[in-house]
């Protein structure tokens, strides 16, 4: 299934995105992970059916444009992004469909947004991490420090070949398979002279100068509204990150996965494309 190329401008910044299936059919906005990109929903367009899937490159990702300079990326910056598209492709309700960080984000969103979001599916993340108060003043120093090295200029990966990207993106932090891997390369990067060089803005890389704290975090997923459903690694990360609150977030319905971080990409996709045209057709 070939996706349409989408364009939105929301009057600060441009978006692009992806977007498959019915144009008339229930909305469903895709938010990827961190580092990843619109294409990271591609795999599961083919397999969602009644739906009008719409996968958004998040700000400094894909092809979408990057924060002005004195905007950093902190994570209700994306919440803001997402709640000025839906009011720009006038969107009365929706639902969401997110992955890691974008998972937080359509948590975030739902619990802001109320009756809007009918439905939130969450792959692989919940809530922002939390990050204890008396650990504050050392992680805005330390983020303070790494922007000023950051302005003085660090080099960018340059790859001889698509190829040579790929191959690299496979062993990732989070690795996926060659497929996976070419589907987000191809996304993210252009040619530069003689060079692939990444789109993404490499001030995704420098560390949050501030995080709420576990109470505050875990406020977004307790006060959503909406029907919601988390698809997770059982062997991965998320699960002992969510295992010590289960009974505050009892609302949420979970299934555990096999596969890695990615396994809406790599092994699961019919399995999760079932829980979501099941969540979306109920």
């Amino acid at each position: 299934m070939e996706p349409r190329d989408i364009e939105i401008c929301i009057g600060r910044m441009n978006f692009s995105g992806q977007e498959w299936g019915d144009p008339k059919g229930k909305p469903l906005i895709a938010l990827h992970g961190w580092l990843d990109n619109a294409a990271s929903f591609a795999p599961l367009a083919p397999f969602l059916n009644g739906v009008r899937l719409i996968a958004i490159d998040q700000a400094g990702h894909g092809r979408s444009s990057h924060r002005l300079d004195e905007v950093d990326y902190s994570i209700w910056h994306y919440v803001e992004d997402l709640a000025e598209i839906v009011d720009t492709l006038e969107l009365e309700s929706f639902s969401l469909i997110g992955h890691s960080m974008g998972a937080i984000v359509s948590v975030m969103a739902s619990a802001i947004l109320g009756d809007r979001v009918e439905k939130v599916i969450l792959l692989d993340g919940l809530f922002p991490m939390p990050r204890k108060p008396e650990d504050a003043p050392n992680a805005l120093a330390t983020y303070i420090q790494e922007r000023k090295s950051f302005r003085k200029g660090k080099p960018v990966n340059r790859y001889r070949s698509l190829e040579h990207a790929v191959r690299v993106r496979c062993l990732g932090q989070f690795p996926v398979t060659r497929d996976s891997s070419a589907l987000l390369v191809e996304r993210a990067l252009y040619q530069d002279g003689d060079a692939w060089t990444w789109r993404t803005d490499p001030r995704l890389n420098l560390p949050s100068p501030t995080r709420f704290t576990e109470d505050q975090a875990l406020a977004f997923a307790e006060q959503m509204s909406c029907d919601a459903h988390m698809l997770y690694a059982k062997e991965g990360y998320v699960d002992a990150l969510i295992e010590p609150y289960r009974e505050r977030l009892e609302h949420i319905h979970f299934y555990p996965m096999p596969g890695s971080h990615h396994f809406h990409m790599d092994g699961e996709t019919q399995s999760v494309a079932d829980v979501v045209n099941t969540v979306m057709n109920s």
